[in-house]
């Protein structure tokens, strides 16, 4: 993967030092010719470089000819990398790739690790945040949060071939997997709490990683039992890996959502930033009306789902 440090990815690299004493913050890289989730404790509260940030217009986005997406390449099949180690592919990025013809200017993207990338939009360091992120009260107070690409809810994974998995209430005494710093964290840490107020055992443990990857490879290996990520993550995962994967279903063998209501996902735009906000937003609701978003979902997570325009964030 091409690297690069500059000034900007060096502002980034201390943000995310500070924050949370996350380690592991590398360098940034880019790819011009293509490019997840997600709570508080994701360096959103690092400081941002010293010095306002100037209010950014579609006419100056159209003047450098670039938008600048900051994403983790690592959240399959909303953005990965392809086989070249470089080109960022993915639900996400064919999005994009589209808003940026429409608009007339290239798309670059910025890979970088999850923990510390909203931090690095305050600092303005890109243009917006294109990452999977879990539409949440917390940051549609810091950020513009679009209008959602994706439902987001939390729900499990299995291995295909666990039969003591037989439905959600058989995941007492389970170990189960999910990223750090992940909204999925949060509500997977509040349904074993609810379990545990109703007089059950909840969850053996809840292992946190780095990124989803790691999370799926001990699934596989039997370290752990379950992975909980988003319902369009999973549908994928599920779609193009039957006989690895399996969803933990409830009683009446519909998809047990581990969560106490929907949450969907989207980017985020720096507040001050309302003309870029406004345009993503509109593309979003051009491909809803002209089949693209469908056809789109139908292609990566192997079903459609509808998405609402309005009164998609929760409330304090």
């Amino acid at each position: 993967m091409k690297k690069r440090m500059n000034r900007g990815i060096a502002i980034l690299l201390t943000a995310c030092m500070a924050a949370a004493a996350l380690a592991g913050c590398g360098s940034g890289s880019s790819s011009s010719s293509s490019a997840a989730a997600d709570s508080s404790a994701e360096g959103e509260t690092a400081a941002a470089a010293s010095g306002d940030v100037e209010t950014l217009t579609l006419d100056a986005i159209k003047k450098k000819g670039k938008l600048v997406v900051a994403t983790e390449a690592a959240y399959e099949p909303f953005e990965y990398l392809d086989a070249d180690g470089t080109t960022v592919i993915g639900y996400n990025a064919d999005l994009f790739h589209q808003i940026c013809d429409d608009l007339g200017v290239e798309l670059v993207y910025q890979d970088l690790p999850f923990q510390g990338i909203l931090a690095g939009l305050e600092a303005g360091q890109y243009d917006m945040v294109g990452a999977t992120l879990g539409i949440t009260a917390e940051r549609a107070a810091k950020y513009t949060m679009t209008e959602p690409i994706q439902k987001g809810t939390n729900c499990l994974v299995k291995r295909a071939d666990d039969d003591s998995i037989q439905t959600i209430d058989d995941m007492n005494g389970k170990i189960v997997g999910t990223q750090t710093s992940a909204y999925n964290e949060d509500d997977t840490r509040e349904y074993d709490k609810k379990l545990k107020a109703e007089g059950k055992e909840g969850f053996a443990e809840i292992k946190t990683y780095a990124s989803y990857a790691d999370a799926y490879n001990d699934l596989r290996n039997g370290q752990i039992d379950a992975v909980a990520q988003n319902y369009a993550s999973q549908a994928a995962m599920v779609k193009n890996h039957p006989d690895t994967y399996a969803f933990v279903n409830d009683s009446d063998g519909n998809v047990a959502f581990v969560a106490s209501g929907d949450v969907w996902v989207g980017w985020a735009v720096r507040k001050s930033d309302t003309e870029l906000s406004d345009y993503i937003n509109s593309e979003i609701e051009k491909f809803k009306e002209n089949g693209f978003l469908a056809k789109e979902q139908e292609k990566w997570f192997g079903t459609t789902t509808d998405l609402p325009s309005d009164n998609y964030i929760p409330a304090e």
